[in-house]
């Protein structure tokens, strides 16, 4: 009794000094976060995810607002600046993709810093309360994020997660409806091989992806018609919470997939066998 009792004292010892560790390496408002070349004040948070913290801050040697996103994981961390690695060939300014500026290590931490933007297409639709934006303000939208998938395509990066949280107005004020594209911890190459491994957003997820078919850049072609959707109605074309829902709102708005396709899909057979419950959901 007494054996099992030191050893459950243990694990709490353990788990008491695992959770201090983590408490003191966690970044807080005013810390300052150095790099080889830059300082950075953290002035505040403005997100957290399963990925890490996102942070406002400034760069204490040229006083120049940045954005800091402080990652939790090895593994994401290696994967971002990978991706990240391979877009910094593109102008940020002239293809509409985020400013990457360096990254280092923090106490453990990988610390991405990128260029200050101002707010989400979906932070702005939020403001605007159920007001869709007009074909006026959708077409630069349009242009620029082509561009930005052209220039993507131009050095075989898929994108991969696109959907309004990662389109960035730049500075609204001085310069409305001027985008960037950001975030590209969930990008990969079209050379590597990603099937069986969930990609998209469900609501932007491409026909090809949730069949099991092969797929290539085009499916962010596809997500930005539906962002496109969404901006013009103020609502998702297809379900976001049910992989049948989104592929039942595909079918019928363009129909069913041909034959050769069905067949080929490697995931085809999962909605085959819901075939049946769409009639009696639905009453035919």
């Amino acid at each position: 009794m007494s054996s099992r009792s030191d050893s459950a004292s243990c694990l709490t010892a353990d788990k008491t000094d695992e959770k201090k560790k983590s408490e003191s390496s966690e970044v807080q408002i005013s810390d300052t976060l150095c790099s080889s070349t830059s300082r950075y004040l953290i002035k505040e948070f403005s997100g957290e995810g399963c990925f890490g913290k996102v942070a406002k801050g400034v760069n204490l040697i040229t006083a120049q607002d940045v954005a800091l996103k402080i990652l939790k994981t090895e593994k994401t961390a290696k994967r971002e600046i990978k991706m990240l690695e391979a877009v910094s060939v593109l102008d940020p300014a002239m293809k509409n993709v985020v400013h990457f500026f360096e990254q280092f290590q923090h106490k453990g931490h990988t610390c991405l810093v990128f260029e200050m933007l101002d707010r989400s297409l979906l932070q702005l639709l939020s403001e605007q309360q159920g007001t869709p934006l007009s074909l006026h303000e959708i077409r630069p939208i349009t242009h620029q994020l082509l561009m930005a998938l052209d220039a993507l395509k131009g050095i075989g990066v898929v994108h991969s997660d696109l959907k309004p949280d990662n389109i960035m107005l730049a500075n609204h004020l001085s310069e409305p409806f001027r985008i960037k594209l950001i975030d590209f911890g969930v990008s990969f190459g079209v050379r590597e091989e990603v099937f069986g491994k969930t990609i998209q957003p469900l609501g932007y997820r491409a026909p090809e992806v949730t069949l099991g078919l092969p797929f290539s850049e085009a499916i962010d072609a596809w997500s930005l018609g539906c962002v496109l959707g969404v901006l013009y109605l103020c609502k998702h074309l297809f379900a976001i919470d049910c992989e049948y829902q989104s592929m039942r709102g595909i079918v019928d708005v363009l129909g069913q997939p041909a034959d050769h396709l069905l067949c080929a899909g490697k995931c085809t057979q999962i909605f085959s066998r819901w075939k049946s419950t769409w009639t009696a959901q639905d009453g035919g």
